[in-house]
């Protein structure tokens, strides 16, 4: 009877112990996969200007090709998508 008792807690013990493992192991499966699918943003040059997106509010590299007037005012973007969003 006693006995019977310690298997079922050491084996729900057991049960807990790897379910957390495999949930943490798909965490982070998930996380390296959503990494991989997201779009990188252009790599700032050393040295030169700072500027923000003024969609994004992100800082990068003003030497970026991505650029519209509007008004007479220049504005700088850091990716085509920031651009388009803007744009729309």
């Amino acid at each position: 009877m006693v006995r019977g008792i310690i298997y079922a807690l050491v084996s729900i013990l057991v049960l807990t112990f790897l379910r957390g493992v495999i949930g943490i192991l798909t965490k982070g499966v998930q996380e390296a996969m959503r990494e991989e699918t997201q779009p990188r943003q252009p790599a700032a040059s050393k040295g030169g200007e700072l500027v923000k997106c003024p969609v994004c509010d992100t800082y990068f590299a003003a030497d970026t090709p991505h650029r519209k007037v509007t008004d007479g005012k220049l504005h700088v973007f850091c990716s085509e998508k920031c651009l388009q969003k803007f744009a729309a």
